[in-house]
This record gives structure tokens, C-alpha cells and sequence, in this order.
């Protein structure tokens, strides 16, 4: 049977529109991508789109500890050099000037640890050694006629005297094309790092991140309060950990299966209330094993001492374990449970992982 021709082939008057979407798309993806590669390294963090900088992340998510990263991400498929980064756009700024303005002169000025420029291909920056190529350029990096002539550029642009000691210049390891394949691959990955042999549905995961990062970049209101920002404009690392946990299957160890059924018969539990304890137990599990954070490790601290606790006073029943354990937790450890069949699965699951 014949091919049929395409009855809309002619040159397209506007393509500008496909580009900004494949532009704005690798944005969030190199957000993606960054956090999956560095979850397994950083305890807490949480990530912005579209809020005073194309993407930044944050260290913490206690509002008086977090530092932030500014990172401006360009798909631009040359090198970035002198001309490229101080040339006034349409808008009246450069690249380096919007940049730098970005994170100048703000309130949050002191809480900004990098502002990092994004690039896929090498920069054309001299540097003070010849020959050499870096993924990662810092003001130190750069000859000193390099470095006077952008700060000089600087300087007529917005009246800034040098160039800030945390600007960077980096290279990702994000290619511009097939990044969302490379981004789900590197999902796989870290689920096998965290959780070697276990079942995962990597595209799934990948699907509900990203979609949850559009959503949140979408949002355009500004938020006065730390925690309204984090629920209405951020991706953090609880809300990664949660989507982990809902679509990974840990390969159960032998003796952690037969604790938790030990614990079931002396519960007196039915078969349909054990499936469904087991299923809140597996993903706590999930989130313990993947999650470093704050509360995680505050939520197995105080478990763990109530239980030893329970243990010291003679407890033996672990029915009336369970109940004095949670209702000794500390209200900002209970409220991250939305009910007690929770808190109990978490409660054995310390119990059966304590050393």
C-alpha cells in the first residue's frame, strides 16, 4: 500500500515556538537529572523552576539552613565565549549580566552558595593554563586578560565591580538530545544503587517527576512563607524519596519477611490486614533505606529510643509496644504519618532493622 503524503508539507512560517519548548524542556530535565545524579549524596535538598533563575536548588529544607545553588541552563550550540557572554539581547541584557544581576543585591544575597552558568558544549574562555580544557570554570580558572575583560564588560552592563568569587562556568554531562532516555537510565541507576536486584519502574518514576516539576514551574504567584513556596513551587527531596517508594519493589531479605510475619500472627492480624500492613511497612522501608534527610533520621532516632525505652521498663507484648512508642512520638514526627496503621509500620520497621 502506498505511503500517503503529508497534505500540511510546506515551510512552516514559525518554528520559534518548537525550539522554546525543546529549550524549556531541557531546563527541566538537566533539574531532573541533577538531583537523581546527586540524590544519593545530598541528605535533603529541594529544587525551583522559574523563580529568579531558570533553576535553583536548595540544600535543605529547614529555612535556616538552606543555601542555594543559581544555576542558568543554555541549550545555545556554540561556545560560549567573551562576545557571547557580554552581548546586550533584545532585552538590554547579556548573559553574563543577567546572570550575575540574578543574584546580586537581594535579600537572599548571603544564601547563595554557586551561580553556576549551564552550557552543552566547551567554553571559549582563555584560562591562566594553556591547553587544558575544564568541565567546571571558576573566576580563579581565568587568565587575567580574560578576566578583565568580562569584568570590565560587567561593570558597564550593571555597574558591578568584578566578578562574583562563586560564579562558575560548567559544562553538563547532559547531552541536548535523547536527554530524556539518559534521564530515566540514570533513574534506574540510582534505584539499583540504593536497591540492588529490586524491581523498579524507572519510566514511571521519571514520568511523575518531570510532570510534577512542569506543574510547579508553571506556578507564577509568589509565596511569602517558606513552607508555601516548598509545597507550591519546589520538588523536594521528600516528594522524590515518596515517588521512589510507590514504584520499587525491594527484594525482601528471608529474615526480615519472617520477623514481619512473626509480628503479623502475634498481632492477630487477618490476611487482608497483614497485606495491607506489609504494603505500608515496604514503602517506609523504601523511604528509609533511600532517604538521608533530617526528618528520616530524626523519625529513626526517636523510634528507636522509645522502643529501647519500652525495652528498659520490661515491655514484651509488642501490641502494647507499638501503641506506647506512638504515642510518646513527638508531634512533628507523627505528622508526617496520615494515620496510626503508618506510624505502626514504621515502628516495626525499626524494630526488625534495629542492630
Amino acid at each position: 500500500m502506498p505511503e500517503k503524503k503529508n497534505p500540511l508539507f510546506e515551510a512552516q512560517r514559525e518554528k520559534s515556538g518548537s525550539k522554546t519548548i525543546s529549550k524549556y524542556l531541557f531546563q527541566y530535565h538537566w533539574a531532573l537529572y541533577k538531583i537523581i545524579t546527586e540524590h544519593s549524596t545530598i541528605p535533603e535538598y529541594a529544587i525551583f523552576l522559574e523563580l529568579h533563575e531558570d533553576v535553583i536548588i536548595c540544600d535543605s529544607l529547614d529555612v535556616n539552613k538552606a543555601k542555594f545553588d543559581f544555576n542558568q541552563v543554555k541549550t545555545t550550540n556554540v561556545k560560549f565565549n567573551t562576545n557571547q557572554l557580554v552581548k546586550s539581547k533584545k532585552n538590554g541584557s547579556s548573559v553574563l549580566g543577567k546572570l550575575v544581576k540574578s543574584g546580586s543585591e537581594k535579600p537572599f544575597t548571603k544564601a547563595i552558595n554557586k551561580i553556576n552558568l549551564i552550557a552543552v558544549k566547551d567554553y571559549g574562555l582563555e584560562l591562566k593554563k594553556e591547553g587544558i580544557t575544564l568541565k567546571t570554570i571558576t573566576k580563579d580558572d581565568l587568565s587575567k586578560k580574560q578576566l578583565d575583560e568580562l569584568e570590565l564588560e560587567l561593570k558597564k552592563e550593571i555597574g558591578v565591580n568584578g566578578l562574583p568569587d562563586n560564579l562558575q562556568f560548567i559544562v553538563t554531562n547532559l547531552p541536548e538530545t535523547n536527554y530524556q532516555l539518559i534521564t530515566i537510565g540514570a533513574i534506574a541507576e540510582l534505584i539499583n544503587s540504593l536497591f540492588p536486584h529490586s524491581y523498579t519502574d524507572a519510566k514511571n518514576i521519571y514520568t511523575t517527576l518531570i510532570d510534577e516539576l512542569i506543574r510547579k514551574g508553571k506556578e507564577t504567584y509568589d509565596f511569602t512563607l517558606w513552607e508555601e513556596v516548598l509545597k507550591n513551587k519546589a520538588l523536594t527531596s521528600v516528594q522524590v524519596v515518596n515517588v521512589i517508594a510507590q514504584f520499587t519493589n525491594i527484594k525482601n531479605e528471608s529474615n526480615i519477611d519472617i520477623e514481619f510475619n512473626d509480628i503479623c500472627k502475634e498481632l492477630n492480624l487477618k490476611s487482608v490486614q497483614s497485606k495491607q500492613l506489609r504494603q505500608q511497612f515496604n514503602r517506609y522501608r523504601t523511604q528509609k533505606l533511600s532517604n538521608r534527610s533530617t526528618l528520616q533520621l530524626d523519625t529513626t532516632k526517636n523510634v528507636i529510643k522509645l522502643i529501647n525505652e519500652n525495652f528498659s521498663n520490661g515491655e514484651t507484648d509488642i501490641k502494647d509496644l507499638i501503641n506506647n512508642v506512638s504515642k510518646s512520638l513527638p508531634q512533628n514526627i507523627k505528622k508526617q504519618f496520615t494515620n496510626e496503621q503508618e506510624i505502626a509500620s514504621a515502628i516495626i520497621c525499626e524494630f526488625i532493622m534495629m542492630n
